[in-house]
């Protein structure tokens, strides 16, 4: 052993120690490889805004209740929100004004934005598609990352019923008239939706509704606006289907008795008496009209339907 020792020469001697000296520090110094950025040990604080500190934007909030719902249909969202059901919503389009403008834009009718929806993770998407059905981008996404999509058209009444059933399926929550919470006001709002007007008669006042006003365009029959006008105890002057646009001469040929302008905006509403006013109508036999901001009416929600008595009023301020 003694012999050993004097092989042992100075230089192995400055290379041992600096090895163990190199191995304590890898260990043990806080700027070491290993522990620099590890999460603070007891005893240690970490300095307010740090940057590991901090929530990432993109990660989805955790105080939503289940199920996680983004929904890129304004009358969709509108729909959800007289439920109830707006603290479930994590994403949205730009146009849907009834949820917090924080919610995040994850698309609208025709594109989405795939970054934002991954990120808001959603349980399910409602889509309200265009007559081309639903983007196959959108399908093949929501299929990659697991989210069940439901795309519902929302035309007439019976479609907003057929909503309200995706609704009753996603959270669950079959309607029953005898339950509590969110079955009692599905089962409520349908009973709404399913309500019959009174059967038109020859004293039921016809009325040409337009819905903008450059151009002329005329709710035609076979939409939920045309049943709201039905529940509101007024007929529909056109006998076509559709949304239908009409010039001057078209209106100046229907001679309706009334004209009523539901428009988005006031702006919207001024214009139209504006153009109106501008139709050559005979002496004697212009329109009585009221034109006024309806945005509550002009998407084939719930909302819509609740006010539904608001064309009987707009009817009785035409002068």
């Amino acid at each position: 052993m003694t012999e050993a020792r004097r092989r042992v020469s100075p230089l192995q001697s400055i290379v041992g120690i600096t090895f163990v000296t190199a191995v304590l520090w890898f260990l043990f110094s806080p700027k070491s490889p290993v522990n620099d950025g590890a999460t603070p040990r007891e005893g240690l604080t970490q300095a307010p805004g740090d940057a590991a500190a901090a929530p990432r934007e993109d990660m989805p909030r955790v105080d939503v209740p289940w199920p996680r719902v983004a929904s890129t249909s304004p009358a969709i969202t509108e729909t959800l929100v007289e439920l109830g059901l707006a603290a479930h919503i994590v994403g949205r389009s730009g146009y849907c004004r009834s949820v917090p403008e924080a919610v995040p834009v994850v698309g609208d009718l025709r594109d989405f934005d795939a970054e934002r929806l991954a990120a808001c993770a959603p349980d399910v998407l409602f889509v309200q598609p265009p007559l081309a059905g639903v983007d196959p981008a959108l399908r093949g996404f929501c299929a990659e990352q697991f989210i069940p999509l439901v795309d519902r058209r929302l035309d007439t009444l019976a479609d907003l019923d057929g909503l309200l059933d995706d609704v009753a399926s996603a959270f669950r929550t079959p309607p029953d008239a005898a339950g509590e919470g969110l079955a009692r006001r599905l089962a409520e709002a349908k009973a709404l939706v399913a309500s019959s007007p009174a059967a038109a008669t020859a004293e039921t006042p016809a009325v040409v509704l337009l819905v903008s006003a450059d151009p002329f365009l005329a709710v035609g029959r076979g939409n939920y606006l045309d049943e709201l006008l039905s529940r509101a105890g007024l007929a529909n002057a056109l006998p076509r289907d559709g949304y239908i646009e009409l010039g001057a001469e078209a209106l100046l040929a229907l001679s309706p008795a009334t004209i009523l302008v539901a428009t988005e905006t006031d702006a919207g509403a001024a214009r139209a008496r504006e153009l109106l006013a501008k139709v050559p109508w005979p002496e004697g036999r212009a329109p009585r009209l009221a034109a006024r901001a309806m945005p509550g009416l002009l998407s084939p929600s719930l909302a819509a339907v609740r006010r539904a008595q608001e064309l009987a009023t707009l009817a009785q301020e035409a002068q």
